[in-house]
């Protein structure tokens, strides 16, 4: 068994001529990870016990744990964001329908009140007058009237036709209200009557 270990050390070490001692890498690893093993298992027993878990292998959990936890609460604020996007977007554009809905109704009234024939024309020529600081609208019919008569009905307001058909007329209302297939032609009949 001596003559083993003595083989052993002439081949792992060899003596130079200043009394150096050279070991193989092999030999020098092994006493170093000897050596720090014991100093990174109480790195890591300390660490463990500063985090507040038994391992640095459940610490790896807790942490692995919460960022998936964060990417999952991330994707729903995504998700929330686009979705508030979405509907601003659509608020935006439901009020500008409404604003223009609105301006088309306004046209509409101060047409049939006018006795105005294209309503498409005079929506055209209001947009552009318009945007003149003085303009006020009896003004710009008034001119229009004498401009671009053919626009009106010889000045008689337009009464709008209610129905294309004239056989109802010669009906009583009680008839005419049976005789409704819709409750557009119970509100076409409503506007007659009044």
């Amino acid at each position: 068994m001596a003559d083993e270990q003595n083989t052993e050390n002439v081949e792992n070490t060899e003596a130079t001529e200043n009394n150096e001692v050279v070991l193989s890498q092999s030999k020098l690893d092994s006493l170093i990870d000897k050596g720090f093993s014991k100093g990174v298992k109480r790195a890591k027993s300390e660490l463990a016990e500063q985090l507040g878990v038994d391992s640095i292998e459940q610490a790896r959990e807790l942490i692995q744990a919460k960022m998936e936890a964060d990417e999952a609460s991330k994707s729903d604020l995504e998700k929330a964001t686009e979705t508030i996007q979405a509907l601003n977007k659509t608020i935006e554009t439901l009020e500008s329908t409404n604003k223009n809905l609105q301006y088309d109704m306004e046209i509409q009234k101060v047409v049939s009140k006018n006795g105005i024939n294209d309503s498409d024309y005079f929506k055209h020529l209001m947009a552009t007058a318009s945007k003149s600081e003085d303009f006020e609208l009896d003004t710009f019919i008034n001119s229009l009237k004498g401009e671009k008569p053919y626009l009106f009905n010889d000045g008689v307001s337009a009464k709008p036709k209610v129905d294309a058909t004239s056989n109802k007329a010669g009906l009583d209302v009680n008839a005419r209200i049976s005789g409704a297939k819709s409750m557009a032609e119970l509100y076409k009949l409503q506007q007659e009557l009044t």
